[in-house]
């Protein structure tokens, strides 16, 4: 079994450089609202099946690949949320927003919609339907998501690529041992 994974295109979103903590809430909701900048991409999804997360940039990949085969959409594959650490009438820049959303993420603290051990719940559990299924799958998501989907995959005995950063509509695969 073969599993493939694809970040979503580019997002057509411009972040500023600070936000407050409402004005860093609205942008992070307008860049999941967000189209995308398409690109061409070839790949045989014959004999695939496709999952996508629920959001628009995910789903408007997948229509991108121009295939007749249908998609999954699940939450299992939504994109770790971020929202503000502190409630600040003040600017703070976007790169200490979402480090330090991240970092929360990361210590479990429930300040964040999502910590680790959500996502790697949901993650655990999306593997576990895919074993099921024993089908070669494109799952078509969101680059912070692989990079815990990648460690966990390569604990479950998967071999592929599992470099820090995926760009845009690359592709990667993963294959069990």
């Amino acid at each position: 079994m073969n599993i493939y994974l694809m970040r979503h295109f580019e997002v057509d979103f411009n972040w500023d450089k600070k936000y407050t903590s409402e004005e860093f809430k609205l942008a992070c909701k307008k860049y999941d609202q967000s189209g995308i900048i398409h690109q061409n991409i070839e790949f045989d999804t014959n004999n695939i099946q496709i999952y996508t997360s629920e959001l628009i940039r995910s789903h408007l990949t997948y229509k991108s690949l121009k295939t007749n085969q249908s998609t999954y959409k699940t939450s299992l594959i939504n994109e770790v949320p971020i929202t503000p650490f502190i409630n600040t009438k003040y600017k703070i820049p976007t790169s200490l927003w979402m480090v330090i959303g991240r970092l929360q993420w990361y210590l479990n603290i429930k300040t964040q919609p999502e910590v680790k051990n959500d996502t790697l719940h949901k993650i655990t559990l999306l593997i576990n339907q895919l074993e099921k299924a024993n089908k070669n799958t494109l799952i078509i998501g969101h680059g912070f998501y692989f990079s815990q989907l990648k460690k966990i995959l390569k604990r479950k005995n998967y071999s592929g690529n599992s470099k820090n950063y995926y760009k845009n509509g690359e592709i990667i695969k993963f294959s069990k041992i």
